[in-house]
């Protein structure tokens, strides 16, 4: 059901984004949304959150710092906790920043994510996936998820880039992935807890045990941010999403990718018989299967969003899948077409906010992508499968299996 506002003509849409159904006609909602409303409205307790799902209003508000602020909470956890009002305060640093703070971070942390840096992880991605791959195509048929691209996330991000001890890989994942996709609010919240003593405990060590050129080292040895000098809390806070951005965006985007290919024959044959197309599909899947569902903004200022008065504290929630499928950008928007004329997507966001991580998660998908080909041309979903979905706050694919020829 769509509402017209009387002063304005424009229409809001009531959506439940943790409701059931929302998961469950995930695309047919937000394709209503696109065309039906100007803005949805998810009631998150008693408060209305406007829900932005067309490309050119999740562009205005990602570009507007200043309008809209990521300082109240951008993250929202999984789990359905659509009964709790919107968190008030940030959790994840800088994205919980806004600028000149949020910059001062930037300026640290991006000369160790550059392209160039990035790509000095290159052979140690390939060795990891070959290794995988070793003994995910020796079975024939393998989980996507769980054998091959969670496990090549973990011992790349976690070793390469935060130099964590082999033995602590695997409860970071695990936290990484509960945090965002939880069950319940609780087994989120308790992620979140445990994932942020595992990063302040990482901050005290590597503040009394520096390694040489490293991220971690780095955060923790800055003198002055914004003026002041950093509490250990803020270090922590950087630290957090350094893990859990990358792992779980590359996985998901990596999987919905795999499962297209293997459900699409004439997609995996284009792929497969011209590798030089990899970079091409890597931004296809990254246009079509972009992982964020929500992420927040709050308003300073009485404001207008198309065309919907908005009073200063209302609650935003920018759809990056939503604006990534906007038929209004790009054409027959579900069809995966390696061959489009626009390809600029907000997969890792515009702005001051673009992901930090953008171009290493370009690489390992590149990279993943590559070898997976050229070791197995031709693979297909398995049969007997039940594949679910997760839509909030990331949509993603929890597990399928392939079978290789």
């Amino acid at each position: 059901m769509t509402t017209e506002q009387p002063s304005t003509g424009k229409k809001l849409c009531p959506v439940d984004v943790w409701s059931p159904e929302f998961n469950a006609e995930f695309w047919q909602t937000i394709g209503h949304l696109q065309q039906n409303a100007s803005l949805g409205v998810h009631t998150q307790g008693s408060t209305p959150c406007y829900f932005a799902t067309r490309f050119a209003d999740v562009f205005s508000v990602l570009r507007d710092t200043t309008t809209y602020s990521s300082e109240h909470g951008v993250a929202i956890l999984g789990g359905d906790n659509r009964a709790e009002p919107p968190k008030n305060e940030g959790r994840f640093l800088p994205e919980d920043l806004d600028p000149p703070v949020q910059t001062d971070w930037r300026k640290l942390i991006d000369p160790y994510l550059t392209t160039k840096r990035v790509s000095e992880y290159e052979p140690t991605i390939r060795a990891v996936t070959d290794e995988l791959l070793d003994a995910a195509l020796s079975a024939g048929r393998f989980r996507v998820m769980a054998d091959f691209l969670r496990p090549l996330q973990l011992k790349v991000v976690f070793s390469e880039i935060l130099h964590l001890p082999g033995s602590e890989i695997d409860d970071w994942m695990h936290w990484s992935h509960d945090l965002f996709v939880g069950e319940t609010p609780e087994i989120a919240g308790a992620a979140f807890v445990s994932i942020n003593k595992a990063a302040e405990d990482l901050v005290r060590e590597r503040m009394a045990n520096p390694l040489p050129d490293d991220l971690v080292s780095a955060v923790c040895a800055v003198t002055e941010i914004g003026g002041r000098e950093p509490t250990l809390a803020e270090r922590t806070a950087v630290v957090v999403p350094l893990a859990i951005a990358g792992t779980e965006s590359v996985g998901t985007v990596l999987g919905g990718i795999v499962h297209h290919l293997a459900s699409h024959p004439d997609d995996l044959a284009e792929l497969a018989g011209d590798r030089s197309l990899v970079p091409a599909a890597v931004e296809e899947g990254l246009r079509m299967f972009a992982n964020v569902t929500a992420l927040q903004r709050t308003a300073t200022v009485d404001t207008e969003l198309a065309g919907v008065p908005l009073e200063a504290g209302a609650k935003v929630w920018t759809s990056y899948n939503g604006a990534n499928r906007d038929p209004e950008r790009f054409p027959d928007p579900h069809t995966w077409n390696l061959h489009r004329d626009e390809v600029r997507h907000v997969a890792f966001s515009v702005g001051p906010h673009r992901c930090l991580g953008a171009n290493h998660a370009r690489l390992m998908m590149r990279t993943a992508l590559d070898r997976l080909l050229e070791r197995a041309p031709r693979f297909r979903l398995a049969p007997g499968q039940d594949i679910q979905h997760f839509s909030m706050p990331t949509r993603g694919i929890h597990e399928f299996s392939i079978e290789v020829s």
